[in-house]
């Protein structure tokens, strides 16, 4: 019989992320439930449920709630599970060096991910710390020459995948900036120069702490982070202590 339990909403900031108590989610959740996690994830753009224990399959079935999962080239160490992409600071356990800039998940997709769940197995004791940053805010704070530059300005990815700087949340329509620092080599009519320019000026004010949230790794993590509206950045561990995390993502639904 599906959970029905009363969620508590912590804010992690004041700008940006909930803390969520009172749900296991390895249990099948009330509809009722399942609705207060989607209000939340909405308001606050990012949800970190602690102290979760989930097998392979019990992560699969939570992230399916909230739509399509991706599906990725299998690791060698999920076969079984192309929805499951594992990152780790150690070869044999996951892909290596994934994320360490300001990006969006799936943003080289012509429909990019929506959502991305992490889930951390293990948690270094040094270093690894994940920042995520409110894209609302970043584009609604930028100089106001540069906002009305960047309105219309579309990013080119590596694999060509043609997207816009900004963009409209398909559920909320608030703007927002989208750009992967590490996938994009140009803007569409700029030279390689002007976007070389432009895109560092924008990644240094993604960096401006008063959008930006750190989060310390703790095992049994699961962050849950709307992809659309917020851009994380993965910092270094040394290999000396383990991290591990399983990601899974959830399909966007909207060209844009």
């Amino acid at each position: 019989m599906p959970m029905q339990t009363e969620i508590l909403v912590r804010p992690l900031t004041s700008f940006l992320g909930a803390e969520i108590a009172g749900v296991d989610v390895s249990r099948t959740l009330s509809t009722n439930t399942l609705k207060n996690l989607n209000d939340a994830l909405i308001k606050h753009q990012l949800l970190v449920l602690r102290n979760q224990t989930l097998t392979v399959e019990q992560q699969i079935a939570f992230s399916a709630n909230f739509g399509q999962l991706e599906q990725f080239n299998p690791h060698p160490n999920y076969q079984q599970y192309p929805e499951i992409f594992p990152v780790s600071n150690r070869k044999e356990d996951g892909y290596l060096n994934v994320g360490h800039y300001w990006h969006h998940d799936g943003s080289f997709l012509e429909t990019p991910t929506y959502l991305s769940l992490f889930y951390f197995l293990k948690a270094p004791q040094k270093g690894g710390d994940f920042l995520f940053t409110n894209m609302y805010i970043a584009y609604e704070t930028l100089p106001e020459k540069l906002k009305q530059q960047v309105e219309s300005l579309k990013t080119i990815h590596r694999n060509q995948v043609v997207h816009s700087l900004v963009r409209s949340h398909p559920i909320t329509g608030r703007k927002a900036l989208y750009i992967n620092m590490g996938l994009t080599v140009g803007i569409v009519g700029f030279s390689h120069e002007e976007s070389v320019w432009l895109i560092r000026d924008l990644n240094r004010h993604l960096n401006r702490p008063e959008f930006v949230y750190r989060h310390k790794l703790q095992v049994g993590d699961l962050i849950i982070c709307d992809n659309t509206s917020v851009a994380h950045f993965a910092t270094y561990a040394d290999p000396q202590y383990p991290q591990l995390q399983r990601r899974t993502s959830i399909c966007g639904t909207v060209q844009f």
